[in-house]
């Protein structure tokens, strides 16, 4: 499993989040969410919803670098596994992702990767959450490394959550690139980035 272009981010997914609207992979080995806990949880949360990356940033003290993002229309051709033959006998309607670093408090570097995918109807989505949801099943591929200024992101799918809106469902993942990073802190950008509102791309995009 491995689970705006140009645009420097503002610092998204700081919050620490222990109870999020996502679910996280089943069987994933070395997983597990970390405790709760962190100083300014509610206003973080509240703020990567908002799509407000910088209060979020602000109210965890953490950093975000250049990352990209890519609208899409073949959803199945950015996938692979058994997520991929889904997308391939249900076409998706649009495929977003985003790929974006944040930096730790002692300077290692953290890869987040989310994406959107819409369908025709909810029943899709759903399914397609719940085929997702199961560490070994595939997932989307996330973009190239450049689109952030690392280098290509090979994801675990350990440090994952998901969501469902309606008929768009939406996954985030977390890896590290440099430092030293717990499983706890990976699992709660996770599940802070899971959050991140969808942004319709410009008109004729």
């Amino acid at each position: 499993m491995a689970k705006r272009s140009g645009v420097v981010l503002g610092a998204a997914v700081l919050a620490l989040v222990v109870a999020n609207n996502g679910g996280g992979r089943t069987a994933a080995p070395g997983g597990g969410t970390g405790p709760a806990a962190a100083l300014g949880l509610s206003a973080s949360q509240a703020a990567a919803q908002r799509g407000d990356l910088a209060a979020a940033s602000r109210a965890m003290g953490m950093l975000a670098g250049p990352g990209g993002r890519r609208h899409d229309t073949d959803c199945a051709a950015n996938a692979f596994g058994q997520v991929r033959a889904y997308l391939a006998r249900t076409p998706c309607r649009s495929l977003d992702r985003l790929l974006f670093t944040i930096r730790d408090s002692r300077g290692g570097t953290i890869a987040v990767a989310v994406a959107w995918v819409d369908f025709p109807t909810a029943a899709q989505a759903r399914e397609f959450r719940r085929i997702d949801d199961i560490w070994g099943t595939g997932q989307i591929s996330p973009l190239p490394g450049a689109t952030a200024g690392i280098p290509n992101v090979r994801l675990s799918g350990q440090h994952y959550r998901s969501r469902r809106e309606g008929t768009l469902a939406v996954v985030a993942e977390a890896e590290p690139v440099t430092g030293q990073q717990t499983d706890a802190l990976l699992d709660q950008l996770a599940g802070v980035a899971v959050l991140l509102p969808y942004v319709a791309p410009p008109s004729g995009k």
